[in-house]
């Protein structure tokens, strides 16, 4: 039985395929316009690489999971429905918030589509006033006449008591039984983030408004497309939480960010298998940097998430993204100035190397051009490179507006691009207290292992590790994910409050209940569930995320919070978690031992430039396929692959472990 992984991403379509005991992986440009034909597309080289076709593939697949930037790309292109919101009286122009704009300023939503009604629910959750259903209905006429093609209802305090949400579903839809419930959808903010956040829940629900009719037709169009090429099972999305479900139980929002997650969850696996007490993941693709930063005792979950500047209430695992990767622009400013990104050539022109018409300059052409790849080993030859049009487009664009040498200028565009990466690594380090040499940097990504070594001397990291399935890291990380649903309980209260313990219990009992349903509905039997509640506390406006653990509840997770803080003061228990699991199957890595080092005879040589001043530099090079358990390659070298390639500088050590992992060491005092 075959496990099926696709990251859908705005360049590259990237699959992991295993059979149980080996796996194979495939990447295929990104058809942004129609997502199910690049899926199957990447399906069929799956399947080729396993020496089937498609409709074996697909019958004998056991599970198909699916991360994707969709939703995120609908959100940087601002292309979403058209929303309508309805708020409480008073709201409409800062939606809770403290900025006048609110997320008004953001694009996400115009002012006319917001309109506040009456009622009220009180700090103590108590109807304070009625809804009236006139102006219910008014407002929504009003929406609907300007085009709100899904209204989403939001009214304050409506996580203490969502009673006047409920109302107005049911205001609705008793008025409009068949039109709205089938033309315009209707979405509750509680139901979709129920927080005591009411700014964070509006901007929730208005993100999830945005992307949930497009999400819901590529998904639902995806599923009926494998099941008529031979998929039995359903489909399953994979979360930005770090799991997955099926498309009937995904909230639209979860999707946002799910393929640098499922690549953070990745991450989190790497680092307890080998046992690195603190990793950072740098995934670089073709159009962005995603950075998260790791340990192995839990996965780095965020509960208020930031995406496009907008704060979110939807738990994520937390990434940090900059417009850094393989295809960032690279310009000359009329004052001379050098800049990469962020804006990128995507996967269509693309850099000019690929040959589709593109004319910038780009990171890909600068590496091309250095002799860092081989022209013709990108998808195993069967996308080669153009060595004279990245030529031409650096000349044009960066050295001869900079006056400098065509080796000079790939060298500048590609310590430029570096020493931005490097930057939004530091501050993260910086931000954790870590010290660099303590910190193991994980690479992946189309373009990761090309930039780690140099990334890495930027920062002051001595290791790199680096993975022969690096270039479909994500899907990697989407084939380490089970069955998951997130519940919350919110409390908003300091944990100090009396009966805050009680409370505790019999919300979690609740949400116990709620998740056996859903998991029912999953297929999984109660036996099957894997149960953890985490508390989620708040002190000095920042959030920690506490597991239950040993009995000890409340107070013994407050007084852990309390004991990391340099300056303990009083903690707030925003809500209960219950995270609900069951095993699905996945691919794991198995350690090869005694196996001895040996240093790898090059496989050929080509020239490489490692400093503008030096020049190219006959370089020795290997293949990615001849590195085995043991395997040393001493630097200055290149390791070329199918999908990337691996640059070990002059000072570094690549060595195989048992794992097949490759790992860089810098061997310098």
């Amino acid at each position: 039985m075959y496990t099926i992984d696709l990251d859908v991403g705005g360049t590259f379509t990237d699959g992991f395929f295993s059979d149980g005991q080996t796996y194979r992986t495939a990447k295929v440009p990104t058809t942004a316009h129609d997502v199910p034909a690049c899926v199957l597309e990447c399906v069929a080289a799956g399947a080729a690489a396993f020496g089937t076709d498609t409709a074996g593939l697909l019958r004998e697949a056991s599970v198909f999971r699916l991360a994707t930037t969709i939703g995120t790309n609908i959100i940087v292109q601002g292309r979403g429905a058209k929303a309508g919101l309805l708020v409480s009286a008073g709201a409409e122009e800062d939606l809770y918030g403290d900025d006048p704009a609110g997320v008004i300023a953001q694009g996400f939503i115009r002012p006319e589509m917001i309109t506040g009604i009456g009622g009220a629910i009180d700090e103590n959750g108590t109807e304070a006033a009625p809804v009236n259903p006139e102006e219910v209905l008014a407002a929504v006429r009003g929406l609907v006449h300007r085009g709100a093609r899904i209204i989403g209802v939001c009214l304050r305090n409506a996580w203490r008591n969502d009673a006047h949400e409920v109302r107005v579903r049911e205001i609705i839809h008793e008025r409009y039984p068949v039109h709205y419930l089938r033309s315009v959808p209707l979405q509750l903010s509680t139901e979709v983030s129920p927080v005591s956040n009411d700014h964070a829940r509006a901007n929730s629900l208005i993100v999830n408004e945005m992307l949930h009719r497009e999400m819901t037709r590529s998904l639902y169009d995806l599923e009926d497309r494998l099941r008529d090429a031979g998929y039995r099972w359903p489909l399953l999305v994979t979360h930005a939480s770090g799991g997955c479900a099926r498309v009937a139980k995904t909230v639209a929002a979860e999707t946002l960010q799910s393929g640098p997650a499922a690549a953070v969850l990745g991450a989190w696996r790497i680092a307890q298998l080998t046992g690195a007490e603190h990793v950072v993941a740098a995934d670089m693709g073709g159009t962005s940097l995603d950075v998260a930063f790791a340990s192995a005792e839990q996965p780095p979950w965020d509960p208020r998430p930031t995406v496009e500047g907008v704060p979110l209430a939807i738990p994520m695992l937390g990434v940090e993204s900059i417009g850094a990767g393989g295809g960032s622009i690279a310009r000359v400013d009329g004052d001379g100035t050098l800049s990469v990104g962020p804006d990128s050539a995507g996967s269509y022109p693309g850099p000019a190397c690929y040959g589709q018409g593109g004319v910038e300059g780009t990171v890909t052409d600068a590496d091309l051009i250095l002799g860092y790849i081989d022209p013709g080993h990108l998808l195993a030859g069967r996308m080669p490179l153009d060595l004279s049009a990245a030529r031409d487009a650096v000349t044009e664009r960066v050295a001869a507006p900079s006056g400098t040498t065509l080796d000079a200028a790939a060298a500048m565009v590609r310590e430029t691009i570096d020493g931005e990466m490097a930057a939004a690594i530091v501050r993260g380090i910086e931000e954790r207290g870590l010290e660099p040499a303590g910190v193991t940097l994980l690479a992946f990504g189309g373009a990761g292992p090309l930039h780690a070594a140099s990334i890495a001397e930027h920062v002051g990291i001595r290791r790199v590790l680096a993975f022969p399935f690096g270039s479909v890291f994500s899907a990697y990380g989407s084939s380490t994910t089970d069955v998951m649903h997130l519940y919350r309980d919110t409390h908003g209260l300091p944990a100090a409050s009396p009966g805050l313990a009680d409370a505790i219990e019999s919300g979690t009992e609740r949400m116990q209940s709620v998740a056996v349903k859903d998991m029912r509905g999953e297929g999984f039997r109660f036996d099957e569930l894997d149960f953890q509640t985490v508390l989620e506390l708040w002190t000095g406006g920042r959030p920690a995320l506490v597991p239950t653990a040993n009995g000890d509840g409340l107070a013994g997770a407050v007084q852990r919070v309390t004991n990391g803080l340099d300056e303990p003061g009083p903690v707030a228990l925003e809500a209960t978690w219950m995270v609900v699991s069951a095993g699905v199957p996945h691919w794991s890595p198995e350690r090869v031992n005694g196996f001895a080092a040996h240093e790898l005879a090059a496989s050929g040589s080509r020239e490489v430039t490692w400093s503008a001043e030096q020049g190219p530099v006959a370089t020795p090079t290997h293949e990615l396929t001849d590195l085995t358990p043991g395997a040393v390659v001493e630097g200055p070298a290149v390791v070329d692959a199918a999908d990337t390639g691996y640059v070990v500088p002059g000072g570094w050590r690549l060595a195989v472990d048992g794992y097949g992992f490759l790992e860089m060491t810098d061997t310098r005092p």
